[in-house]
């Protein structure tokens, strides 16, 4: 007659049995070799082309088709003193409006005429503080005395610039 205990043992020895197959398939899949890492093949480049050296570079200015104002000119606007004196310039007249105290760069939009004086000032879109203080921006960068205006082949020109207000 088969007690309890002997099914017990045979259960037991069954799921040892499969315990033992279980962990014989995971050793093989353990026990095998990784495959070599290679890099895929980068494909063959072509060479530039070379432009012959007596080619004229022309670079593209869309701004004058659609305002007359150029963004790319051969010889930029010149502050009076340089570039030192102009942020001098902004620090001593920026005014920092009432209210809540605010700390950031607002980017503002202006054009150097060709008389060099400064005109069409705003601030650039999605790059303000907020409007009292794009307000304080503006005020100050149209206080701007005169550049040396631009020039593009060796006439003066109307020059788009973009100055950064620190607050």
């Amino acid at each position: 007659m088969v007690t309890a205990s002997r099914l017990l043992a045979l259960g037991l020895l069954l799921l040892a049995a499969a315990t033992a197959c279980a962990q014989n398939s995971y050793n093989w899949w353990d026990a095998r070799p990784p495959a070599p890492v290679t890099s895929p093949p980068r494909p063959a480049r072509k060479p530039a082309p070379v432009a012959p050296s007596s080619a004229i570079v022309v670079v593209i200015d869309s701004l004058p088709l659609t305002t007359g104002k150029y963004t790319y000119v051969e010889v930029m606007p010149a502050f009076p003193g340089g570039t030192e004196s102009m942020l001098n310039f902004l620090r001593k007249n920026l005014q920092r409006p009432r209210g809540p105290r605010q700390h950031g760069r607002i980017l503002v939009n202006l054009i150097v005429s060709t008389t060099g004086e400064v005109t069409e000032v705003q601030v650039a879109p999605v790059h303000g503080l907020s409007p009292a203080y794009d307000a304080a921006a503006v005020e100050c960068v149209r206080r701007l005395p005169r550049f040396k205006p631009g020039h593009r082949e060796g006439k003066p020109v109307a020059t788009a610039l973009t100055l950064p207000v620190i607050f």
